[in-house]
């Protein structure tokens, strides 16, 4: 009987000294590259979607989206006092963890922004400084006393350059060939809403947002990300912490990803196997930490093949996003992908 307790006493040791490991970040994001399914892709004209599926259930219930803070009054976000264009000031008085996507636009006050980095504002946060980007170049007048959801999200490719330039300048550009590209009407305040409000391309991106609206649903697949690919070119991949978060996300994700497909003319087809190729970037990149205003800790992921970053907290990634790495291309032309090839 005793020596049947010592055992007992053993395995719960064991099992409680895993649960409190501090793994390293590179062993965080490679154990979950290798845990990742790649679901058959549904496609739709030029845009295919890969879901992503872990077989292993995360927590679900202490992280909500931003759109769910503000909607329920739980989070208050505002100009800063002295009415910086790149910070503005945001409290969260609820028990939950607020996830603001990098990227995702809120709209109203002087100017609309965007969020600059992924970050995971705490519960009972007090002030926090967010780093955003301006949106939209041409106003700086008062719309609102408060900042609120925009329902949209940058589209990938202005996300990854907002990323590595860090420029306010280069994020108005993008705005600017943005609207260019895909013939939306010029905008008096050159304000990136207006072009994905624009009526000949709020058609074409509901004709993409009805097509892929059930990905997050798949049955019986723990879905946390997706793929996305514009022909034979990989664009993004986006994974988050759970099912729930990915799904709640998912309206602005697909919304983004077809506003870099709509104006493309690229064809051709990716397959399961190749989509398996550019996960394994995340293998053998090399990790740098980068700024965050929120909890956790944000990297820069970088490789030969591909560029990303990730957020992880308690040990998780709260989202991860990675995109295919270029020296130089053509304006606005995302390249075919040399990962492809050489494992062919």
């Amino acid at each position: 009987m005793k020596r049947f307790v010592l055992i007992f006493i053993l395995i719960v040791s064991t099992i409680n000294l895993e649960a409190f490991k501090k793994h390293t970040p590179e062993e965080i994001i490679t154990s979950t590259a290798d845990a990742l399914s790649v679901c058959k892709p549904l496609r739709y004209k030029n845009l295919t979607i890969f879901p992503l599926a872990l077989s292993k259930g995360r927590d679900t219930k202490s992280i909500i989206t931003l759109d769910e803070a503000i909607n329920r009054n739980y989070i208050n976000i505002k100009e800063t006092e002295s009415g910086d264009v790149n910070t503005v000031v945001l409290i969260n008085t609820s028990k939950y963890y607020v996830f603001l996507l990098s990227g995702e636009i809120i709209t109203g006050c002087k100017q609309d922004r965007m969020v600059g980095e992924d970050c995971l504002i705490p519960p009972h946060s007090g002030k926090v400084y967010l780093h955003v980007y301006c949106t939209e170049h041409g106003r700086w007048t008062k719309k609102s006393e408060r900042f609120s959801g925009g329902l949209m999200a940058i589209s990938p490719n202005m996300r990854k350059v907002a990323k590595t330039s860090e420029s306010q300048s280069e994020v108005w550009d993008q705005v600017e060939e943005k609207r260019e590209e895909i013939g939306a009407t010029a905008s008096p305040t050159s304000r990136y809403m207006d072009i994905v409000q624009d009526k000949k391309i709020a058609g074409k991106l509901n004709s993409y947002i009805d097509k892929f609206s059930n990905i997050p649903d798949i049955k019986n697949r723990n879905v946390v990300g997706a793929v996305a690919a514009v022909g034979d070119e990989i664009i993004v991949l986006d994974i988050f912490t759970n099912h729930r978060l990915f799904k709640k996300l998912w309206s602005k994700l697909i919304k983004s990803y077809a506003l870099d497909a709509i104006h493309k003319t690229v064809y051709g087809k990716l397959s399961r196997r190749d989509v398996y190729n550019f996960i394994k970037n995340l293998n053998d990149a090399e990790l740098t930490e980068r700024k965050t205003d929120g909890v956790g800790k944000s990297f820069t992921i970088n490789n030969e093949n591909s560029f990303g970053t990730s957020l992880i907290f308690k040990n998780k990634i709260t989202h991860l996003d990675l995109f295919p790495e270029v020296t130089s291309h053509p304006k606005g032309r995302i390249p075919i992908l040399d990962f492809r090839r050489k494992t062919q």
